[in-house]
């Protein structure tokens, strides 16, 4: 009830802020085609009620069938938790890419026939006509072109939510509402860019004060580099005028060696005394 009250007040703010109703496809036969969500049941029902106020002639469950998909990446995170056989799970990971509806009926079917522990209940569930119709294609009532060009996760949705927390969190409700739209405005004028110059946005701050900062970085290591070319230069010298200077002086070694042939140790002068 929670989430049909939320999104039938989304509806409304839509028409008070643009002046013009939501339209969906399979109602009005123009506007949104599909909304790719994760399946949280809660969620997808208060949104299949809000379409049935939309139009009574459906169900909220068979609406569903006409604009819901689900988000693959959650629904592979869902069954990787779940404590089924490897081969039952392979069977499950089938059904989103399975060529037709007879296809999806013979793997539910090998499914059931595991008979691993809680796979009915697992069953029971996804054989609702607005799940299976979330994962596969020939089970939806969605247009095959909408189908393909929809997607098949929430990726883009979840970076969206990470971007948008840089520009703050925590925050009261109306400073929430304004950050949020000079995010949105920012990325339109993304958007904007891209399809008229073909320049894409790289998310790299290209500002003055950053751009300085890289030079001074680049400029830091570089003369680090040389410093470190300089001292290995200069060690290498300092080895080298060392050995020349081993090689070069061989009389002062000999005359060290006749003298200390001349000189008695003192071990010599013990035994003359004796």
């Amino acid at each position: 009830e929670g989430y049909h009250r939320l999104f039938s007040s989304l509806f409304q703010v839509i028409y008070e802020v643009s002046g013009q109703h939501i339209k969906f496809q399979h109602i009005h036969k123009e506007g949104i085609g599909c909304i790719l969500a994760d399946l949280d049941s809660a969620q997808a029902k208060g949104l299949g009620l809000a379409l049935h106020d939309l139009d009574h002639e459906r169900d909220w469950e068979t609406h569903l069938t006409f604009i819901f998909k689900s988000c693959l990446v959650h629904f592979e995170r869902n069954l990787h938790h779940k404590a089924f056989e490897k081969n039952t799970k392979n069977l499950i990971r089938q059904i989103p890419s399975a060529s037709s509806k007879d296809e999806v009926n013979i793997l539910l079917q090998q499914i059931k026939d595991t008979n691993d522990d809680g796979i009915e209940d697992w069953l029971k569930y996804y054989k609702q006509p607005y799940v299976l119709s979330s994962l596969n294609q020939f089970i939806s009532n969605i247009d095959y072109e909408i189908w393909h060009k929809s997607g098949g996760n929430t990726n883009n949705a979840e970076a969206a939510h990470f971007m948008v927390n840089r520009e703050g969190k925590q925050l009261k409700l109306l400073s929430a509402i304004l950050r949020g739209k000079r995010y949105d405005e920012r990325c339109y004028k993304t958007i904007e860019i891209h399809n008229k110059a073909g320049v894409s946005y790289t998310h790299i701050d290209k500002s003055e004060i950053k751009r300085t900062c890289g030079s001074i970085t680049r400029k830091g290591f570089h003369n680090q580099k040389n410093k470190e070319s300089v001292i290995d230069l200069t060690n290498d010298k300092l080895s080298n005028k060392s050995s020349l200077k081993r090689k070069l002086s061989p009389s002062t070694n000999r005359k060290s060696s006749k003298k200390s042939r001349k000189e008695p140790s003192e071990n010599d002068n013990e035994i003359l005394e004796l």
